[in-house]
């Protein structure tokens, strides 16, 4: 019996692009295996980081992955190809099977694990689909004995990702309701037509105010999906959601004239902050390692523990409130208001 060691977590790893699958015309998903032999170990609805060298220049993106964790044996990103976007467009065009790449990861608090939940809805937009078919194809996987909803909206029915798929789990699984949701009008398209609101929402989900909402997609979508569920009362604590895109950036203090003193106490090295310098700009000048990704503010991926001192944060939905709290800020967007400790 052939022996699976588990994937190592803490720094990045070359995986092998396996084979490549259209999803949609514009829609393809990668599906990756170790190299070395590993098992792929995240919890349902994380992402990893995707490192590359694009005509020399080293780029890193974040990737939800889509494939479930009770499939460890490979690792699997559904990437859209974004009209301008560098790495979307590189991706498709240039990786294919035998082809190597380096990711990180896993990261993110959107998932399974560590959010509870009891009778899921799933909302997704366009690719923002990914993280959750992966919770979706987790709780089937175990044959999860609840009350599953999914609800995905896309433009048309040709731009449905895992669109078989979703047919096929629920028509398997009696537990679990799918509905798809198209934006434009199609005249092949039995479904239901237009954009989610408060009045579509309860017919499709009746008893949403009792479940466990779990919401991703574009900015635009997730405005409305929560617009309408905070319209229908739906209690906070029962909605998480996945950053899936900028937003406006808020107005910060004005920075310090002066230079401030930035202690990384794991690192034991002090740095002097230039005004307008960020947190993640101090780092790798001493050389200390903080994950990035988007840099700037939604991914959360660069999140650390501050331990003291005050900083301006450009945040755009990288961190929930509960992390606010408890002292995390996002290095990519932070800027120290005078002297700050930092957990790294």
């Amino acid at each position: 019996m052939r022996h699976h060691r588990q994937w190592a977590q803490t720094t990045s790893q070359l995986v092998l692009c396996r084979r490549v699958i259209e999803e949609t015309p514009d829609v393809k998903t990668f599906v990756f295996t170790s190299p070395t032999d590993r098992m792929f170990c995240f919890s349902a609805g994380q992402y990893v980081l995707v490192h590359l060298k694009i005509e020399g220049a080293a780029v890193t993106r974040s990737y939800s992955v889509s494939s479930p964790p009770t499939r460890p044996l490979d690792l699997q990103i559904t990437v859209k190809r974004t009209p301008g976007g560098l790495v979307s467009n590189w991706l498709h065009d240039n990786l294919g099977a035998g082809d190597e790449i380096e990711i990180e990861g896993p990261l993110g608090s959107f998932n399974l694990d560590d959010l509870p939940y009891e009778k899921p809805l799933f909302l997704s937009g366009g690719s923002g689909i990914t993280p959750v078919m992966s919770m979706l194809r987790a709780l089937t996987d175990r044959a999860a004995d609840q009350d599953i909803s999914f609800v995905h909206s896309a433009r048309t029915p040709g731009d449905i990702v895992f669109r078989r798929e979703l047919d096929a789990l629920a028509s398997r699984f009696p537990n679990v309701k799918v509905t798809c949701v198209c934006s434009q009008e199609d005249p092949t398209w039995r479904g239901p037509t237009g954009r989610i609101d408060s009045q579509m929402l309860l017919t499709l989900v009746p008893d949403l105010h009792n479940r466990t909402i779990f919401v991703c997609g574009p900015e635009a979508y997730m405005k409305a999906a929560r617009a309408c569920l905070d319209a229908i009362g739906v209690a906070p604590s029962r909605y998480h959601q996945e950053s899936f895109g900028g937003g406006s950036s808020p107005q910060l203090e004005p920075a310090p004239t002066i230079p401030s003193a930035v202690r990384f106490v794991r690192s034991g090295i002090v740095h002097n902050c230039l005004p307008g310098e960020t947190l993640l700009e101090a780092a790798r000048q001493c050389g200390v390692y903080v994950p990035t990704a988007c840099q700037q503010g939604v991914c959360g991926t660069c999140r650390i523990a501050k331990l003291s001192g005050e900083v301006a944060m450009e945040d755009l939905g990288g961190l929930a409130p509960e992390e606010k709290s408890a002292g995390y800020v996002l290095a990519c967007c932070s800027h120290p208001q005078g002297s700050v400790s930092l957990d790294l």
